[in-house]
């Protein structure tokens, strides 16, 4: 791996220490509230006061407690109390824990403590990409394309206690698309699929190669005012059947409405975006809940998609600077080209709404690294854009922690 300028900016080799210096630079503003982010299981904001590391004091007790920190627990926030981690993971959280004498203690007085933040949609393709979404915060992302080989390897290396300085990675390895369709201009050499009659087949090898869910992209590209094939609504119904025959949650990527409705109705567990090319119809977040799927809005990629760089106040945050990459902040200070077509971040901020309103589970998720994101750091501008739609900070933390695992336990356990 290659150095980094985050360890240059004062990442310490020791993955604990790493870990918890880092978040000090990681800050989430959510409707004016600042959250200290770090991390130990949960993350913790270790003081600037030369102390020593949970895990650096773990190693030795193998125990510690965490006191008088303030806490979201992954859909409520509880304004004082402790968490005591025993062998590496929660054995208590609650106010004034009576811990064993001799147990190591952290004073959180101040700061913030809360899960590892998950990105339900990206694309990782390297180390560095699971390195750069640790140190934001991100200790889980959610692959939706990537080489199958280098899923296996670090979910390989991962199960066998190994990479622990890079978030962990659940992925759909290779994605279900018609010959020339989205996801074949990219220089990898993929299968496609034509009709619904391979279905089953198809699914099966992408569960062979270690796929964890699986990815269809229905999307023709008329709402960028462009041409690509795609699959058939039959083709992706006759998908999702043979993923659900053996276990698995199958996702749509769409660029429409229209595409959005129709793989609703086809019967996939989640849509892995919204739309920006029409408002959604009145009923569109009933319909999304009467299917009973999930949605992750990837509102960040959308805002950069109709022409504006959703990531240029994270590239010159003061607070993130020291942490980013060139590359990092080339990425998000992009965006898409302009497009023929009149598109408006507005019309998926209104079906977030009729999402909420209908108890659609939400999971935040950037698609990075398109144009205008990064690993990890985005997932902290996709937070404030789900505010900005209409969640609260305390449900748009959770969509960012507690939502994806029982709505997708089946697929990435």
């Amino acid at each position: 791996m290659s150095q980094r300028k985050r360890t240059d900016a004062g990442l310490r080799k020791d993955p604990g220490e790493q870990l918890g210096f880092a978040a000090n630079a990681a800050r989430m503003a959510l409707s004016g509230g600042i959250v200290l982010l770090a991390t130990l299981g949960f993350f913790f904001a270790m003081r600037a006061s030369g102390q020593s590391s949970p895990a650096q004091q773990s190693k030795a007790s193998g125990a510690f407690i965490i006191r008088n920190a303030r806490i979201f627990d992954g859909t409520r926030m509880i304004s004082r109390g402790d968490v005591w981690v025993e062998d590496g993971k929660i054995k208590a959280v609650g106010a004034d824990l009576k811990a064993p004498e001799g147990i190591p203690a952290v004073d959180g007085s101040g700061d913030t403590l809360l899960p590892g933040l998950v990105d339900s949609h990206t694309h990782t393709f390297t180390r560095d990409h699971l390195q750069a979404a640790l140190v934001f915060g991100v200790t889980t992302e959610l692959d939706m394309f990537t080489s199958h080989q280098f899923a296996q390897l670090i979910k390989k290396e991962q199960a066998d206690g190994k990479d622990l300085g890079l978030a962990d990675l659940r992925s759909a390895g290779t994605l279900v698309t018609a010959p020339h369709g989205h996801g074949t201009e990219y220089g990898m050499n993929i299968p496609t699929i034509t009709s619904p009659e391979e279905a089953q087949a198809f699914v099966d090898a992408r569960i062979a190669e270690g796929s964890d869910y699986i990815k269809i992209i229905y999307d023709n590209g008329s709402a960028y005012g462009s041409k690509m094939p795609t699959i058939s609504k039959e083709t992706m119904a006759a998908v999702v059947v043979a993923a659900h025959n053996r276990g698995k949650m199958a996702v749509a990527h769409i660029g429409s409405l229209a595409g959005a409705r129709d793989a609703i109705d086809a019967g996939v567990d989640g849509l892995m975006h919204l739309f920006v090319d029409a408002p959604p119809d009145p009923q569109f977040g009933a319909f999304v809940a009467a299917h009973h799927a999930f949605v992750v809005p990837t509102l960040s990629v959308n805002e950069s998609v109709t022409g504006k760089p959703s990531g240029a106040s994270l590239a010159t945050d003061p607070r993130l600077e020291p942490y980013l990459m060139p590359d990092d902040v080339a990425h998000l200070k992009g965006s898409f080209p302009p497009l023929p077509t009149k598109l408006d971040l507005a019309y998926a901020q209104q079906a977030v709404q009729q999402l909420k309103a209908a108890h659609v589970p939400l999971l935040a998720g950037t698609d990075a690294p398109n144009p205008g994101t990064a690993h990890g750091a985005s997932i902290h501008r996709e937070l404030e854009l789900l505010v900005q739609a209409g969640l609260t900070p305390i449900e748009a933390l959770t969509a960012a922690t507690a939502t994806p695992l029982p709505s997708c336990s089946a697929a990435w356990r």
